[in-house]
């Protein structure tokens, strides 16, 4: 189960490296469903002059009755593994409710230094809505 809530915490770490923002708006999701849990991922990024310029990204973890006592350890799994975020212009909160936590990261690129963003390994050489798009898909994401 261990293994598993790192893998979950990786990926949510591996999608913030993958956006960039402009004028438009893309919305992609991503479900993975692995023993004792389900997680439900929504990112949003926001693009002016077709460059990404903010990021909001939300991850639902559904524990499973039978994992239920782990739901803290995971929260606090997450807290342990994005707070480093918060020095690098990201907003981090984590919550946890019954068998669910929930992480939601938001950043606004045009307000970070771009040490920061090499930081994130928010590669800024093409941001553009349709990379940032493909990249997504290519992870598994489904995007509109």
């Amino acid at each position: 189960m261990k293994k598993r809530i790192i893998f979950g915490a990786t990926m949510g770490v591996m999608l913030l490296s993958l956006t960039g923002c402009g004028g438009k708006t893309l919305t992609c999701t991503n479900t993975q469903e692995q023993t004792g849990m389900t997680m439900q991922a929504e990112v949003k990024v926001s693009f002016r002059n077709d460059t990404a310029s903010d990021l909001n990204m939300t991850v639902k973890t559904d524990i499973d009755d039978d994992y239920a006592d782990r739901t803290s350890q995971f929260a606090k799994l997450l807290e342990e593994q994005y707070s480093s975020y918060e020095d690098s212009g990201f907003d981090v909160d984590v919550k946890s409710t019954n068998n669910t936590v929930t992480l939601t990261l938001g950043a606004d690129f045009a307000h970070m230094t771009d040490e920061e963003k090499e930081n994130l390994g928010f590669d800024s050489s093409d941001n553009s809505y349709d990379a940032v798009k493909e990249s997504l898909e290519d992870s598994g994401f489904t995007c509109r």
